[in-house]
């Protein structure tokens, strides 16, 4: 750009050519680059003594220079495709273990660089054109420094980052699976899980005599670290998603506790000089043993959470079912009114429906810790010791204090996929049951003046960007997305499961990354359904009460006296005339009196829930036989006619299961 062509930059376009640099690259490289543009206005400023020019330099160097902090920990996904350079985490500030110090000293040696840059960049430059060419050549020169090399079958690998943890294979799952976006780092439960599966396969390694002390230490070390803290699971970069049955994820693995062992052997990142990925932490292994055996475990860690939620939010029913033990209301069959009932009858089977299912996945949850680890390949242990799979299966079984069991079948055990198949239908049953909880909360609590209104949530937030004054339920539906959701994810579950070839499931990643993903959104959900919604409910009593004495199905609790075909009679009169069931029954039967039906009637024995009422309970074991009284066959040695069974058998089986109340 010439001084005379070129234009004034305003303090908005410097913002946006910022913002434009950093979807290409860090926000310290872009904050850089607009520093480099100064300086070179500024030299065409000086030898054309151009306003204009001088101060679009100043505004632009201003920006850059509030510009970087603020960005600083940008970390931009769309250099992971195009530079491959360890400004994929661009976490500058993340604290330092002492363990592993080394990790980051190649981050401060392109913090120094970037800082000499910058005071070059204060000196005065012959030409823009001459700045521009050195400093591609030192873009260049940097990028060459900030990489290390590896090796594989495929080939040699330029593009690991210096300090990164992984190696050339998780580079290259890296560059090959951009598929959810969603790291194996997301899932720290996978990452402990593994950790705990080759921490075990070292200890047998060990203990049969495979590797030495100084490895096995090194290598427990570096899991050690990977267990009791989160400071390098940002390593595991790779997607969740991928091909390969979950050797990405092993290969992973496998390449830092390799990288972390040898620095606490103060070897080189990458060197693999003493402990080797597949030589020493994968040995006896293979990742279709390895990977099901961690996936498992992490599975059955994640669930504890869920577990604890589920839990609280049974607690949290029982409660209310408590609070509102006392409170008749409408029982519904098909949306239509039905007999009365109690608001706690209500709340208590909510939560006795998850608890059934929360037994049933305990009962069930044992099925995880059945692994083939040491069958390696295809489960005929090829490459592994005999003694491997019982030592490191007892030392899996030692560390997570969970009961680990080694399969029986090791072959079978390699393609099936049943476990997590069983697991998560039970999760989809929970989910289900979850959803329909929801489903009657929301009707409940419909209205406020046209609906059931029985029931209020609390408001948690306005309702409508048009309407005034309304209240959505919508943890109520939040949760039935969730449950939605889960249901989903059991249908790939299932398809991944059914897809299973000869020896080998290779679409366990799918299978384990919608569990996880599952596990964490039911938990989730599950903690803002109990604390946003179920312990704020309250009651519409008297709402509750009106539905009651207004219902027509209440005329039910008159057949053991009355009979089907009178009833009738009086819920049609109910009906047409819009008078309660109690003063209809008087007018329609004349040999009942009022005091007779109000007893009848009578709202609290409806609910089965006043079991104590012993004169209730004799009235009606008194109540007389209807029509001609005609002993029972049982009663007559079953020589004698049952007229009224005959007649009415519906009838007969409620006023024969009302007298044994």
């Amino acid at each position: 750009m010439t001084s005379s062509s070129s234009p004034s930059i305003t303090e908005t376009a410097i913002q946006t050519m910022i913002r434009r640099l950093m979807t290409l690259t860090s926000a310290r490289r872009a904050a850089l680059f607009v520093r480099r543009r100064a300086s070179s206005l500024l030299s065409n400023a000086s030898s054309t003594n151009s306003s204009s020019v001088l101060q679009s330099s100043r505004s632009m160097r201003a920006f850059a220079n509030a510009s970087s902090p603020i960005f600083s920990h940008a970390a931009i996904a769309e250099v992971e495709k195009e530079e491959n350079i360890r400004w994929i985490n661009n976490d500058w500030n993340a604290p330092v273990a002492s363990t592993s110090s080394k990790i980051l000293s190649f981050k401060r040696q392109e913090e120094e660089e970037e800082e000499e840059e910058e005071e070059k960049i204060g000196k005065s430059e012959p030409s823009s054109k001459a700045a521009t060419s050195k400093i591609a050549t030192e873009r260049h020169e940097t990028s060459e420094r900030k990489t290390r090399s590896e090796s594989d079958l495929l080939g040699e690998l330029e593009t690991i980052p210096k300090d990164a943890l992984y190696g050339i294979a998780t580079q290259r799952a890296l560059e090959n699976y951009p598929i959810t976006g969603v790291k194996l780092s997301h899932f720290p439960e996978f990452i402990r899980a593994l950790a705990f599966v080759k921490k075990a396969a070292a200890t047998a390694n060990f203990k049969i005599g495979l590797i030495s002390l100084e490895i096995f230490k090194a290598i427990s070390t570096a899991c050690d670290n990977l267990l009791e803290s989160k400071e390098h699971h940002r390593d595991f970069i790779v997607d969740v998603i991928q091909g390969g049955a979950g050797t990405s994820t092993n290969m992973a693995a496998n390449e830092i506790i390799a990288n972390l062992a040898n620095l606490t052997l103060n070897k080189p990142i990458g060197s693999y000089g003493i402990v080797h990925p597949n030589d020493h932490v994968n040995l006896c292994q293979s990742t279709n043993d390895a990977y099901p055996t961690a996936a498992k475990l992490a599975v059955g860690l994640h669930h504890e959470k869920m577990v604890g939620e589920l839990k609280l939010l049974i607690q949290s029913f029982r409660k209310k079912g408590d609070e509102f033990k006392h409170i008749v209301k409408m029982g519904r069959t098909q949306l239509q009114d039905a007999v009365p009932m109690t608001l706690g009858q209500e709340f208590n089977s909510f939560a006795n429906s998850l608890e059934s299912d929360l037994a049933y996945l305990m009962k069930n949850v044992n099925a995880l810790y059945e692994s083939n680890l040491g069958g390696t390949a295809i489960g005929t242990s090829i490459t592994a010791h005999k003694e491997f799979s019982k030592e490191s299966i007892e030392a899996l079984k030692e560390l997570t204090n969970l009961p680990f069991t080694s399969a029986k079948d090791f072959v079978e055990a390699s393609s099936s996929t049943s476990s997590f198949l069983l697991f998560s239908s039970i999760l989809r049953r929970i989910a289900l049951k979850t959803s329909k909880i929801c489903n009657d909360l929301r009707l409940l609590s419909s209205g406020p003046r046209c609906g059931f209104n029985e029931i209020d949530l609390p408001a948690v937030a306005p309702g409508s960007s048009i309407m005034p004054g309304k209240i959505n339920p919508v943890i109520p539906e939040v949760m039935n997305q969730v449950c939605f959701q889960v249901v989903g994810a059991d249908a790939a579950i299932s398809m991944a499961s059914e897809h299973a070839q000869l020896q080998l499931n290779a679409f366990e990643p799918l299978i384990v990354y919608n569990l996880l993903n599952s596990l964490d959104s039911m938990s989730n959900g599950l903690k803002v359904l109990r604390e946003k919604c179920i312990d704020g409910i309250t009651a519409n009593e008297d709402v509750c009460a009106s539905h009651v004495n207004n219902s027509i199905g209440i005329v039910t609790a008159l057949l053991p006296k009355i009979g089907y075909r009178k009833a009738t009679l009086i819920a049609k009169a109910a009906l047409e005339t819009n008078k309660p069931v109690s003063h209809v029954t008087t007018e329609v039967l004349d040999f009942l009196s009022q005091e007779e039906t109000d007893a009848l009637l009578n709202i609290e024995n409806m609910t089965g829930v006043v079991t104590g009422d012993k004169k209730a309970k004799a009235e009606r074991n008194s109540y007389p036989k209807r029509g001609v009284d005609i002993e029972s066959p049982q009663s007559a040695g079953g020589n004698k006619c049952n007229f009224w069974s005959y007649m009415y058998p519906p009838e007969r089986q409620l006023f024969q299961s009302a007298g044994d109340m």
